[in-house]
């Protein structure tokens, strides 16, 4: 009963970082302070349960066999204090944090802003653009509360549940020599094409899928966001292939030509992702909830004067 939490915390945050130094940072603790954690966690278990090698803190065969069932008792231990907090929304002053690329921001985020607001007026909501790569690990400790988008790969780690499928179209400008015409494969793979690989969603895997049909591209510009693209697209010949709903986003003043790509390629998913160790948790519940009403199965809220794709 005399046992420290903030220890298992501190434990399983160096297990995973294997260093003092990241692990302090997730922690927001000083240096010193997780030092000094790990001292007591070795007196507790009588072992030096980390070793500091050039690679990193390495565990110990004793750091190994705790670390499972010290993450499931933490994961347990929240659960339970979970189902004792009711979650009011129209009362609640949590702050929920959220995880989705630009696309996501300008598409999507109005529309469920416009519900949790109404619903939850005293709510703090912050919207990151976390890198593929470390969201499992920032949905599993917190820091980010639900990811949306195209995540192809995420759910092997995450519940996550089916907004809706997309398709990739070609946009440019009004009266583009091409695309005011059509689109043909040979076409397409000659168009001076904008390449857009951002690090929040599987949007960069889009150049693997398109080598694989035989259409490797030659970007003539690489941009990490799709926000500038429109603009770029709008004042020049380039093209640039994207989302659907995304494409209609932009053309709400019908200053773009928007074509169906010439051949055929997987469907992509956009999708919102949970960990399960926060599956039960009240607020996360309704929040994610929401995002499914607002979302799941509907077009995206484009601008008034949005227009189908011709």
């Amino acid at each position: 009963m005399g046992f420290d939490l903030n220890l298992m915390r501190v434990f399983l945050s160096v297990m995973e970082e294997r260093s003092v130094t990241r692990a302090a940072k997730r922690l927001h603790l000083t240096q010193p302070a997780v030092s000094y954690a790990l001292t007591r966690l070795r007196e507790q278990f009588n072992d030096p349960l980390f070793l500091r090698t050039p690679a990193g803190m390495q565990p110990t065969p004793v750091a190994h066999a705790l670390a499972e069932p010290i993450e499931r008792g933490m994961s347990q231990f929240a659960e339970a204090l979970n189902l004792r907090q009711a979650f009011d929304p129209a009362r609640s002053q949590r702050r929920f944090r959220l995880s989705m690329s630009d696309i996501g921001e300008m598409v999507f985020l109005p529309a469920v802003m416009e519900q949790v607001h109404a619903r939850a007026p005293r709510l703090r909501v912050e919207v990151q653009e976390v890198p593929m790569e470390q969201l499992p690990d920032a949905l599993k400790s917190g820091e980010v509360d639900l990811a949306i988008g195209n995540l192809a790969g995420l759910g092997r780690t995450t519940q996550h549940a089916e907004l809706f499928a997309e398709r990739y179209v070609c946009m440019g400008r009004r009266g583009h020599p091409v695309l005011s015409q059509g689109l043909t494969r040979a076409q397409f793979r000659r168009l001076d094409h904008i390449m857009v690989a951002s690090r929040a969603s599987a949007h960069r895997l889009l150049e693997d899928v398109l080598g694989e049909a035989g259409l490797h591209r030659q970007p003539y510009l690489t941009l990490p966001h799709f926000s500038a693209a429109a603009e770029i697209v709008r004042r020049t010949d380039l093209t640039v292939t994207l989302p659907f709903r995304a494409a209609q986003w932009f053309n709400a003043a019908q200053g773009f030509e928007v074509r169906p790509l010439p051949f055929a390629l997987p469907p992509l998913t956009v999708t919102v992702h949970w960990h399960p160790r926060f599956e039960r948790d009240p607020g996360t519940a309704w929040l994610r909830g929401l995002i499914i009403d607002v979302l799941a199965d509907g077009p995206a809220r484009a601008p008034s004067g949005a227009t189908r794709e011709p």
